[in-house]
């Protein structure tokens, strides 16, 4: 009974870690309607680029995230959407949040001075804090923007992708297990 209780709590251990820890997408777009518009033309002047919390397997609270735009390019202002905070600036971004949101959800957009063909990407801590009532910070995943090619990413594949299924009758899916 002893060695079984052991097992059991081992396998409750290995469990609860193992769904511990969040995951966290961001993406930087020239939509303010999908988050997953990172290559294209922007226009001339002053364009708007949009931040996304893409995607999460558990609610927000907070985040820390810098953006880099290429040179000839300048990131003017962040103005904040969808409750969203910032208490960092433009380009190094102190971001907080009531209601622990999962995304996708627009989190605010950058006034960029575009001058030369634009990329952006997330640079520096580009951590975001869960909603624990002990918070915990975690490194994040993040797809950027890139006119000229493909954008800057540190993003595991499928992190923000919807799982395939096949679509199968009942009864072949039983004769699997026959």
């Amino acid at each position: 009974m002893k060695r079984f209780l052991t097992i059991v709590s081992a396998l409750c251990l290995v469990a609860s870690t193992a769904m511990a820890q969040p995951r966290y997408g961001w993406s930087i777009s020239n939509s303010p309607l999908t988050a997953d518009a990172n290559t294209g033309p922007v226009a001339a002047g002053v364009a708007t680029m949009y931040l996304w919390l893409q995607c999460s397997n558990q609610g927000m609270s907070a985040a820390d995230i810098g953006v880099s735009a290429s040179a000839g390019n300048v990131v003017l202002a962040f103005n904040t959407a969808n409750g969203f905070l910032n208490a960092g600036s433009a380009s190094a971004l102190l971001l907080a949040v009531g209601g622990c949101p999962g995304g996708p959800v627009n989190a605010g957009s950058w006034l960029v001075l575009k001058n030369v063909p634009l990329d952006m990407c997330l640079i520096g801590a580009n951590v975001t804090v869960d909603c624990e009532s002990n918070p915990s910070a975690w490194p994040h995943e993040f797809v950027g923007y890139s006119e000229t090619g493909t954008p800057c990413t540190d993003a595991v594949a499928g992190n923000c992708a919807p799982v395939s299924v096949e679509s199968s009758s009942w009864g072949s899916i039983k004769s699997l297990y026959r």
